[in-house]
């Protein structure tokens, strides 16, 4: 399946695609690396002549560090790859089937998916000047062998897809790059000729194994390409790899992602999250940079897919759940680097009627009962009804919502009772202790004093109403546990 675009949106956004997580050869270098030419120690080192000496086997990419280039172009190089792992980041803000985006070590992303599936994306940034992607070119620089290997290595499991990322064209023509794209997926747009197309990608995939020692593509004697004999059943196993593949044009070039990542995917959805303020630039560089992070993040390294995929490899080491979770980004690490202005935030939106909270009859009687003076029970009621209409207006409609508001709450909760302990030890054993409690939250009850950052900008008039309407769901009081209910018959 191809997709092809300059940007993409939210309605088709980065995460509909199916790739892998992969580079190939002597292009290789840390994850989110150049994809011109660094690293070609870490898979073009060969075996060892010795006989004595390691064979491959008992080497992997990971038992080498990537070659160093600090040139400016490798660097923008690195800043691409992270850039095209945001895209699907910021499609976990709205999109609740993706679960988290996990960079790897020598390769570029994993995306991990609610349904227990994974989707190993492969990113290959090509210059305007090198033209379309030709066939041989895809399976020898484009990463094609590369991420065949992968899935190989994750033993061709069925929660196993793929894609590869690329801005560049796909050369047309019978048998080129153009008609391989829509031979893949599930449901191909073109299958007549798809056998000559995997005799065709096979062989070039043999080819380059004469130089680069793929443990999961067959050794051949080095011929011409048309003299290649094909072992037994590998023709078969490369039609199945392009039914899990997807190759995507849909990443913008270098130059461009940073703007169209900002205005077709960040802009809708900070308006579909419906957040204020929001510094949209610093928030997408704060998104990269915690990507790139991660990346960097070599302390470890594992080949991270293959566990990921079978998630019995990893459920008993300790060791491995701590190196993916380093590489790991989640919906949650999104939002907390999502950067708001210094613009006060109103109590109640602007340009529209205050709406008034349903309930509150509890909430009066638990105040009254802790002598709270009837001033500050109807400011009580303005701000829940104030709490009421930010949820209302800034909830995301998305399952996600439910876990974000039991977070809030549980803080607020923890606040409140903390007010209640320190209320109880300040007043005379016996005596109500509701009016230093209700001081106390309004001294406490401050967004930079939560334990972790809410989901959405707020005030503190905000957290002491959603306080209030927990005390009116029954989950604390503001004198001793009574029957609120028998209090009202």
């Amino acid at each position: 399946m191809l997709e092809c675009d300059t940007g993409g949106d939210l309605q088709s956004p980065p995460c509909t695609q199916r790739g892998a997580c992969s580079h190939a050869g002597p292009e290789r270098g840390t994850s989110m690396v150049d994809t011109a030419g660094t690293g070609a120690g870490a898979e073009g080192a060969g075996t060892p002549s010795e006989p004595d000496g390691p064979t491959y086997s008992e080497l992997t990419i990971f038992d080498l560090a990537p070659e160093e280039d600090s040139g400016s172009d490798t660097l923008g190089r690195y800043r691409y790859q992270a850039e095209v792992a945001a895209r699907d980041c910021l499609a976990m803000l709205t999109q609740d089937a993706i679960d988290s985006v996990v960079c790897e070590w020598h390769e570029d992303f994993v995306v991990t998916w609610t349904d227990g599936s994974v989707e190993l994306v492969s990113v290959k940034h090509r210059e305007g000047t090198q033209g379309p992607w030709t066939l041989a070119e895809l399976c020898k620089s484009g990463g094609l062998t590369h991420l065949f290997d992968r899935w190989c290595a994750c033993e061709c499991a069925a929660n196993v897809r793929l894609r590869l990322a690329t801005n560049a064209a796909l050369k047309p023509g019978k048998g080129n790059a153009g008609v391989l794209a829509r031979m893949c997926g599930p449901e191909p747009a073109v299958t007549a000729g798809l056998t000559v197309m995997a005799e065709d990608i096979a062989r070039q995939m043999l080819k380059v194994r004469w130089k680069q020692p793929y443990p999961n593509v067959p050794d051949t004697p080095v011929c011409k390409v048309a003299d290649i004999q094909i072992p037994a059943g590998f023709v078969d196993k490369v039609v199945r790899f392009l039914g899990v593949l997807e190759i995507s044009c849909k990443p913008p070039h270098r130059e461009n992602i940073t703007d169209v990542n900002i205005q077709r995917l960040l802009v809708p959805a900070v308006e579909q999250l419906k957040l204020a303020h929001v510094d949209l630039k610093n928030t997408y560089r704060a998104i990269v940079d915690r990507i790139e992070r991660a990346n960097r993040d070599e302390s470890d390294r594992g080949q991270l897919a293959v566990y990921i995929a079978d998630p019995s490899r990893v459920r008993h080491s300790t060791q491995m759940q701590q190196r993916i979770g380093r590489r790991r980004i989640t919906r949650d690490i999104i939002r907390r680097e999502i950067v708001f202005t210094s613009v006060p935030l109103p109590t109640f939106p602007r340009g529209q009627a205050p709406v008034v909270a349903p309930g509150g009859a509890k909430l009066r009687r638990k105040m009254r009962r802790g002598r709270v003076p009837s001033d500050e029970v109807a400011f009580a009621e303005r701000l829940r009804s104030a709490w009421y209409t930010t949820w209302s207006e800034r909830r995301s409609g998305l399952a996600g919502d439910e876990i974000d508001l039991l977070n809030l709450s549980t803080d607020v909760l923890e606040m409140a009772f903390d007010c209640r302990r320190h209320a109880r030890a300040q007043v005379a054993e016996g005596s109500e202790f509701g009016i230093k409690m209700n001081d106390l939250l309004a001294e406490r009850l401050k967004v930079d004093a939560l334990p972790s950052p809410p989901p959405f900008q707020l005030n503190h008039l905000h957290l002491r109403g959603l306080a209030y309407q927990l005390c009116d769901e029954c989950h604390f009081f503001f004198s001793e546990p009574f029957d609120a209910d028998e209090e009202a018959s």
